[in-house]
C-alpha cells in the first residue's frame, strides 16, 4: 500500500518501519473505500506518519484530544520555516488534528470527552420510553430531543431543577424567547413536548402531577392555513434549469424531480437506497418509518433517467448504499438540512416569492397540480402517502385561480363544479399501483 504513495525506496522503508505500520496501511484501504482521491489519501499518509512517530503510544492506551494537541504543536514548530503565514500554520495544525482523531477513533484509541447533558438520566430514560413505549419515529425523536435539550439548558443555567419547576418557570422560559420569530404552530409543539415530558416525570415521581396541566398552548384551528407552493408552471421552471452536465446540477434534478413527481419528503429522499429501486420491473420502494410501511411507485421513465445519470456519471463510489452522498470528500449520505438547503438555493434562484422556501413546498406543489387535474382527494393521498384522509383535506381549499373565475355568477359556479366533476379520475382501490401510475404520470406537462 505505502509503495503506491512513496517515490522512493528509502521513503519507502521509513514508511514500513515507523510506528504501527499495519494500522495506518489498514486506515489508508478504509479511506479508498470510502471514496478518497489519490491526492487526497497521499497527503493523509504524509500527515499520518508524523502522528505515529510523535504520539507517545502505550499498550492499549487510549490518546487524549490534549495530547493529540500537543503533538500537533510539536511537528509544526519542526516544519514551520520563517516567513510562512500564519493562516498556513494553522490550516496544518487543523489538518494534523482532524486526521489523527479520524484515525484514532477508526482505532478505536481515541479518548473523547463525553458531552455534558443536563439532566442525563431524566432526558436518556424520556427518550427511551418515546422510542420503546411510545414507538415514535426517528425524525420525531430527533425534534423532541432537540426541543428538550433547550429547555433543559436554560433550567440548567438558572440552577432550576425539574423537581422544583412550577407555571412561573415555564412562563419565563416562554417568555425569555419572545424576541425569536416564533410562530403559534412552533410554540404548540414545544408545549406538546414539554407536557409529554412532564406527564412522564410525574409518572416517575419526579415533579408535581399537576404541572402538565398548567402548561398552556396558544390556540390552533384544525386546517387553518393553505399549503404554501409554487405553481406548477414555476415547477416547471425549476426542473428545466437543471438541464446541465455539472454534478450539482445532476444530482439537483433528481432530487427535485423526486420531490415535485411523487411528492417524496426530503428526509424520505435522503434514505433513498440503491436497493430500492427496482429497474427491470420500473419500480421505486419508499420506507415511510411515519407509517411504518413501504409503498410501491412506478418509476416514471423522467425520473428513472435522471437517477441513471446521477449514479452513472456524478455518484462517487462508496460502501454506502444511500442513493444521494455529497459530492465531496469524506462521500457520506448527507442530511436533509443539507438537501433542502440546496433544494431551498434553487428554488429562490427562480425569483418566486414564497412565504416558505423549504423542500416541502414542492410536496405541496404536487398536490395541488394533481387536485386542479382533477383527481380526488383520496387519490392525492394515496400518492403522498397519508395515512388518513384528514391529512389530505386540506388541499381542498387551494384550487383559489378557478374559485376567483367563478365569483362572478352562480352560474359560473356551478359549470365550474360541473366540469369538475366531468374530469374527476375514476375510483381506485387504495394502493392500486395503476392509480399511483396515473396520478405520477400526470404530471409532467412539458417538463423536458
Amino acid at each position: 500500500m505505502f509503495e503506491e504513495y512513496v517515490q522512493t525506496a528509502a521513503d519507502l522503508e521509513k514508511y514500513r518501519n515507523a510506528p504501527l505500520a499495519d494500522e495506518r496501511r489498514h486506515f489508508l484501504v478504509h479511506l479508498r473505500a470510502q471514496g478518497y482521491s489519490y491526492s487526497r489519501v497521499r497527503r493523509i499518509n504524509n500527515v499520518l506518519l508524523a502522528i505515529a512517530i510523535r504520539l507517545k503510544w502505550g499498550n492499549q492506551k487510549r490518546i487524549s484530544c490534549a495530547e493529540l494537541s500537543a503533538a500537533a504543536d510539536r511537528w509544526i514548530a519542526q516544519r514551520t520555516r520563517p516567513g510562512t503565514r500564519p493562516r498556513s500554520i494553522q490550516g496544518a495544525r487543523t489538518g494534523f488534528i482532524s486526521v489523527g482523531s479520524a484515525w484514532l477513533r477508526h482505532l478505536g484509541r481515541l479518548e473523547e470527552v463525553p458531552i455534558q447533558v443536563p439532566f442525563a438520566e431524566q432526558f436518556g430514560a424520556f427518550l427511551l420510553h418515546l422510542r420503546d413505549e411510545r414507538g415514535l419515529a426517528d425524525n420525531t425523536l430527533i425534534c423532541r430531543r432537540r426541543s428538550l435539550a433547550h429547555f433543559f439548558g436554560w433550567l440548567s443555567e438558572r440552577g432550576i431543577s425539574i423537581g422544583t419547576v412550577g407555571p412561573r418557570e415555564i412562563t419565563e422560559y416562554f417568555s425569555a424567547h419572545r424576541i425569536r420569530p416564533w410562530k403559534r404552530a412552533t410554540v404548540s409543539f414545544h408545549v406538546y413536548t414539554l407536557r409529554s415530558f412532564f406527564r412522564y416525570a410525574a409518572s416517575r415521581s419526579w415533579c408535581d402531577e399537576g404541572i402538565p396541566a398548567m402548561i398552556d398552548k396558544p390556540r390552533q384551528y384544525s386546517q387553518e392555513g393553505l399549503p404554501e407552493g409554487p405553481r406548477w408552471a414555476d415547477v416547471q421552471r425549476l426542473i428545466a434549469s437543471l438541464n446541465g452536465s455539472h454534478p450539482t446540477q445532476v444530482r439537483s434534478r433528481a432530487i427535485i424531480l423526486l420531490l415535485a413527481i411523487y411528492g417524496f419528503r426530503i428526509g424520505e429522499v435522503c434514505r433513498l437506497r440503491l436497493d430500492d429501486i427496482d429497474w427491470r420491473a420500473e419500480r421505486i420502494y419508499l420506507h415511510r418509518p411515519k407509517q411504518r410501511k413501504t409503498q410501491e411507485y412506478p418509476l416514471i421513465a423522467t425520473v428513472g433517467e435522471a437517477l441513471l445519470r446521477y449514479i452513472r456519471e456524478v455518484r462517487p463510489r462508496s460502501a454506502h448504499r444511500e442513493i444521494f452522498l455529497t459530492l465531496k470528500q469524506p462521500y457520506h449520505p448527507p442530511c436533509a438540512a443539507g438537501l433542502g438547503t440546496i433544494v431551498i438555493t434553487h428554488i429562490k434562484n427562480l425569483g418566486v416569492r414564497l412565504p416558505h422556501y423549504g423542500p416541502h413546498v414542492l410536496r405541496h406543489a404536487c398536490a395541488r397540480h394533481l387536485l386542479a387535474a382533477g383527481f380526488s382527494l383520496k387519490e392525492i393521498g394515496d400518492h403522498l402517502g397519508h395515512k388518513s384522509s384528514e391529512a389530505t383535506k386540506i388541499y381542498a381549499k387551494v384550487d383559489l385561480p378557478s374559485l376567483r373565475q367563478a365569483t362572478g355568477e352562480i352560474s359560473a359556479l356551478a359549470q365550474y363544479a360541473a366540469q369538475c366533476q366531468r374530469e374527476a379520475t375514476p375510483f381506485f382501490p387504495k394502493g392500486s399501483l395503476a392509480a399511483l401510475r396515473e396520478v405520477a404520470r400526470f404530471h409532467l406537462g412539458g417538463v423536458q
